[in-house]
């Protein structure tokens, strides 16, 4: 047997180095893992927790939905040592009450004291919480990089695509107004024409510039004056009519109102959503454009019937190079950023957009304006 003095001098050494460590110490007792020793930076994992003497399930019983009892246990049945890496844990914080999610890297140990004694396991947790969610974060600014660099790309090529359909028709008109034998009929469609397809492409142009400026988080300039409301929307009808056909029912009993607004920006907005309905609403019935006062805010509401957008991808339609999957599978050609610029432009106006959308009453959006945006 060994001297006791020598061993009582060992155990005193052994304790100061342990409760003296700045590292997370604690010793497990037994097949229950009764918490026999721990030091102060272990206890601050679990701060204003009473630990000694309890098993650890009792003490943290959170902890029996992790990998540690599992780990502790084949340590202590084994004898191997093991490490775990990032091992994540899922605690209350007793101060707040909320579970979070803490990361460690532990080294387990077993202790044999000889004698018949019971094992014992040595722990030593140290916490990398911060330093996994950092990366973390990092990690997924990366995969939003990566994917917004992909939708960007599509985006990009689906602009290029569209700006050749007005420049194609521009030419084509040019190319006829070089003939000779151009009656004064032909001439005026022919500059009818180019007039309507060098706006369409400038709206596409000015469509990219505003995505960026919504994308930077900077709100839409907008050029607010006195309109008139019929006259606004007839205009608006004018154009949709001439890229869709006669396709819209429109609903003013407002009538002649004056709003003050940014007609090009209302125009765009009410472009966009009627365009949309046209795409992706049944090609058999009309699209309502609809107005509605409000006190002193107007409802202008692009209706058409249709398959209903889903709930899931209504979580997506006022992100920017963002398309649902229905308008995928429509095979519609599209920028995915529609939407987001209707969202921009009513905000600039101090007003809002909101969607219903069901099998039976189809998909509606509605415009909220103040019909003096000046305030």
């Amino acid at each position: 047997m060994g001297n006791p003095q020598n061993q009582n001098t060992e155990q005193l050494k052994f304790e100061a180095v342990f409760y003296g460590s700045e590292a997370p110490l604690v010793i497990f007792k037994g097949p229950d893992m009764v918490y026999e020793m721990l030091n102060d930076t272990y206890q601050l994992i679990y701060p204003g927790r009473d630990l000694l003497g309890k098993p650890l399930l009792d003490a943290v019983p959170e902890l029996a939905n992790s990998r540690f009892p599992d780990i502790l246990k084949k340590v202590y049945e084994t004898g191997e040592h093991f490490f775990s890496h990032e091992g994540v844990a899922h605690l209350k914080n007793t101060t707040t009450g909320q579970i979070e999610e803490r990361y460690f890297d532990t080294t387990f140990s077993r202790i044999d004291y000889g004698d018949g004694q019971l094992f014992r396991i040595l722990a030593t947790p140290r916490e990398v919480t911060d330093k996994v969610l950092a990366r973390k974060k990092l990690e997924q600014s990366l995969r939003e990089l990566e994917l917004e660099k992909d939708l960007r790309e599509k985006f990009v090529s689906a602009l290029s695509h569209d700006l050749r359909t007005p420049l194609a028709a521009v030419k084509m008109s040019a190319q006829i107004l070089q003939l000779k034998n151009c009656t004064p009929d032909i001439v005026e469609k022919c500059l009818h024409r180019i007039m309507n397809n060098v706006d369409r492409a400038d709206r596409m142009i000015h469509d990219l510039l505003d995505a960026n400026r919504l994308k930077a988080n900077e709100g839409l300039p907008v050029f607010v004056e006195e309109h008139q409301l019929d006259m606004l929307l007839a205009n608006a009808i004018k154009d949709l009519e001439d890229l869709h056909g006669k396709r819209f029912v429109v609903q003013n009993p407002a009538g002649k109102i004056n709003v003050f607004w940014d007609n090009m920006a209302i125009h765009r907005l009410i472009e966009n959503l009627a365009s949309n309905a046209i795409k992706y609403g049944s090609e058999d019935t009309p699209v309502t454009i609809s107005i509605k006062r409000d006190g002193d805010y107007l409802e202008v509401g692009v209706h058409n019937l249709g398959n209903p957008i889903s709930p899931e991808d209504q979580k997506l339609l006022f992100h920017q190079y963002q398309r649902t999957e229905f308008a995928k599978a429509s095979k519609q050609k599209g920028w995915g950023i529609g939407l987001s610029l209707v969202q921009g432009l009513a905000l600039s106006h101090h007003g809002s957009v909101s969607l219903e959308s069901s099998p039976t009453h189809g998909t509606t959006f509605t415009v909220r304006l103040p019909i003096d945006a000046r305030k």
